[in-house]
């Protein structure tokens, strides 16, 4: 079937260019070169062609569809099983990066106590999903330890796994199959655990925070097609599961003698107060930044 053709279909159905070429480059397996050059795409891709475009027509999200998700320039496989990244998350991202940045080479003149040991930086993202928050710092930073990816759900964490292995990063990563921090906090009846955490932290998570139900504010892609778990949190001001990770992160770091811990976590466009007047009760330190629409809604929060 010619090129053109498949285009013009398609487009006079309002899918654009970019989508178009997008579903034939997966199913076809050419480069973006070689479909530039092709007048012709083999009749035995058309029929997955044409199933990629209804699906497509029917809204499902193009990362599914393709099983690719572009985060931070990098590219994560993801399924329905997972979220899809959000470039809004990329802010945290780049404040963790920064933050890790700053702990490695302090500014001069500051009262830093010498000696302290700022290499010793450990990662951990929570609600991990396709990784993409983890993998994205790892990626662009070569100062950490280890890292822990912690997620309550068996499916988030074999996408999880597909992108470890992507990006090479098997050494480097470990999974824990839970909701919160519980696996890394001491045992009252074990003891101490195996984990090993360095004495600078950073957390970063990114948990359900819509409110049950609140339709009006997503889009019927994301209602209809994206996990349940990953998007919903509670009744009342839907930041209680935060809450409960603030206050572990609390523990954490008592338990562990840290130095430095920080924690950055993403909330809902209409979060801010509910949060501000949470931490506010805990005498903790805490900036929020504006995501890519410059809404506030990155939080970095020193514990």
């Amino acid at each position: 079937m010619k090129k053109n053709e498949i285009y013009k279909i398609w487009k006079d159905l309002w899918i654009n260019d970019n989508k178009i070429e997008k579903i034939i480059l997966k199913i076809t397996d050419l480069s973006k070169s070689q479909l530039f050059l092709c007048d012709d795409i083999d009749d035995k891709f058309i029929e997955n062609i044409k199933n990629s475009f209804f699906r497509l027509n029917n809204w499902e999200p193009i990362e599914y569809i393709i099983n690719n998700a572009e985060f931070f320039w990098l590219d994560f496989y993801v399924d329905n099983r997972v979220l899809i990244p959000r470039n809004d998350t990329e802010v945290m991202v780049e404040k963790a990066i920064e933050e890790i940045d700053w702990l490695t080479h302090p500014p001069s003149g500051t009262s830093l106590e010498k000696g302290r040991n700022y290499q010793d930086i450990t990662l951990i993202d929570v609600w991990t999903w396709s990784s993409c928050i983890a993998i994205s710092i790892l990626k662009n930073i070569n100062k950490i330890e280890n890292a822990f990816l912690v997620d309550i759900s068996k499916d988030a964490l074999e996408i999880s796994k597909i992108n470890i292995k992507l990006h090479k990063l098997e050494n480097q990563i470990n999974q824990i199959k839970w909701d919160l921090l519980k696996p890394l906090l001491p045992s009252p009846y074990q003891g101490r655990n195996s984990y090993k955490i360095g004495k600078n932290l950073i957390i970063t998570a990114n948990l359900p925070y819509i409110k049950n139900g609140d339709f009006e504010n997503m889009d019927n892609e994301t209602i209809n097609f994206e996990p349940d778990i990953a998007l919903y949190g509670w009744e009342n001001t839907w930041f209680e599961l935060y809450e409960k990770l603030i206050l572990q992160c609390i523990e954490l770091k008592k338990q562990n003698y840290l130095e430095n811990m920080i924690l950055f976590i993403e909330i809902w466009f209409d979060q801010k107060e509910v949060c501000e007047k949470f931490l506010n009760t805990l005498w903790i330190s805490y900036e929020i930044f504006n995501d890519n629409s410059w809404i506030e809604r990155c939080v970095k929060i020193s514990i």
